[in-house]
């Protein structure tokens, strides 16, 4: 009966066993203390450099203090998607460091618990993250971002300079040009002026006034007058027809005018897919340039997870050396996925790479890298 009981303790521990919540909010509390402490550290060093090189800005221009810091505290949540990932993979990395030394990892492991189910609330806690990415680049960055530039211009800028919204518009299915001298997204715009080509490229009309405003699908134009051109000439078909009022119902719309105007790399997910949808593009360069932003920001977000992955999987190491070694192929490992990132979007807005592969396809072998890493260091 002893030798049968001795038998019994010598069999090796299940290969799998259940995880205790207390492991579980083990592992949630160790990976998300050294997180909160990444993001606040990095926040304060972007806050700084800000401040550094836009205070001068400010200064002798009798800017109010709240003005000023309400300009600084705008400028960081576009920081924030920079600094998600290093965080991540810093805090990820910590916590296996922490638990190697007390020999923790080794304890779970002798326990036959899998080191990847264990860290399942660093992963959720990582997702979470992806998902703040995702929605600071869609709903908080944007509109912080025009505030600090409100802002910027408001107190910074000359009158003139603020007085002026110049936009240029191009619509290449409908042949048509528009300008705008001070262009306003809601409300009325000053200064319109809308240029109709033929086919053949010469100019059929232009329509000039002094405001334009656009509701209910329909161009509402003010004080102004329409010049008609002869076929294949630059004269006048006749004199100008003015007009007190005009209607028109011309398919682009304000919101369409202003993302064409506004910096590419600046859109949303959402303003890149409805810039593509609306099909205002003025070359298929463009277009090719659109696509591989929208398909990496839809996938940018899972940087954070990869981070994690790589902090996880990297470090679990014996020996402090050891540990050492894999924190420092865990950094080398993420600044290889954003080296690699860059380049392929670069080749694929240069068009040597078609728009998915350039724009998603790094984000995602990196996380099915970090996956498969994971899954043989459990």
């Amino acid at each position: 009966k002893n030798l049968a009981m001795a038998n019994d303790c010598s069999l090796p521990a299940p290969a799998h066993r259940r995880l205790s919540p207390s492991i579980l909010r083990y592992f949630a509390a160790s990976f998300a203390t050294p997180l909160a402490c990444a993001l606040i550290a990095f926040a304060v060093l972007f806050l700084v450099n800000d401040v550094f090189d836009d205070l001068g800005d400010f200064m002798g221009k009798n800017v109010p203090a709240t003005v000023t810091m309400t300009y600084f505290l705008a400028c960081q949540p576009q920081n924030f998607v920079h600094v998600a990932p290093i965080s991540t993979l810093l805090a990820a990395s910590f916590m296996m460091m922490i638990m190697g030394r007390s020999n923790e990892i080794t304890a779970l492991r002798a326990a036959g618990l899998s080191i990847a189910a264990c860290a399942m609330p660093v992963w959720v806690i990582a997702a979470l993250v992806c998902g703040a990415i995702f929605a600071v680049n869609e709903v908080v960055a944007p509109r912080s971002a025009s505030l600090a530039q409100k802002l910027r211009t408001e107190w910074t800028e000359s009158k003139k300079q603020k007085e002026r919204n110049s936009i240029a518009f191009h619509h290449p299915v409908e042949r048509r040009d528009w300008f705008f001298e001070d262009f306003a997204p809601t409300g009325q715009s000053r200064g319109a002026i809308v240029r109709q080509y033929r086919p053949d490229g010469s100019t059929a009309w232009v329509l000039s006034a002094a405001r334009a405003e656009h509701r209910f699908d329909t161009w509402i134009f003010t004080a102004g007058d329409v010049k008609v051109y002869q076929q294949n000439s630059n004269n006048l078909d006749g004199p100008p027809t003015f007009f007190a009022q005009k209607l028109c119902h011309f398919p682009e719309i304000p919101k369409n005018i202003l993302s064409h105007s506004r910096n590419w790399e600046q859109l949303t997910i959402r303003e890149l897919y409805e810039v593509l949808r609306a099909d205002i593009m003025p070359t298929a360069k463009t277009k090719r340039l659109l696509m591989v932003l929208f398909w990496n920001r839809a996938t940018f977000p899972l940087a954070s997870l990869v981070g994690a992955l790589f902090g996880v999987a990297f470090t679990i190491v014996p020996g402090r050396t050891g540990m050492v070694r894999g924190f420092a192929a865990a950094v080398a490992m993420l600044v290889l996925f954003y080296l690699i990132s860059q380049f392929t979007l670069v080749l694929g807005k240069n068009g040597w790479l078609p728009p998915f592969v350039a724009g998603a396809s790094t984000n995602l072998a990196f996380l099915a890298t970090g996956i498969i890493a994971m899954w043989k260091k459990q």
